[in-house]
């Protein structure tokens, strides 16, 4: 899942509608969502927790699934996306 898909979640868990509110309770600027939206970036593993702990959900989940997305082969995709269903 893209990062901007994590953090729209956690928005909704949050029931925050805006990026500002969330970037202030992730402790990261509002650009920061932005550039998340634009391009293909990856939360990193302190945002990663903090989205976890918003929608109370285990924090190996969204990590794994970071991890998975920056991998270039599929076998490797496929591998960790698997380890993930147990999370």
């Amino acid at each position: 899942m893209r990062a901007f898909e994590w953090i729209d979640r956690a928005k909704n868990a949050a029931k925050i509608e805006s990026d500002y509110a969330i970037a202030k309770i992730l402790g990261i600027h509002r650009a920061t969502v932005s550039n998340y939206r634009k391009s293909s970036g990856l939360l990193d593993v302190e945002v990663s927790i903090k989205v976890a702990e918003i929608m109370g959900i285990p924090p190996e989940k969204i990590l794994l699934d970071q991890l998975a997305e920056s991998v270039k082969t599929p076998a490797a995709k496929a591998a960790l996306e698997r380890f993930c269903i147990l999370c």
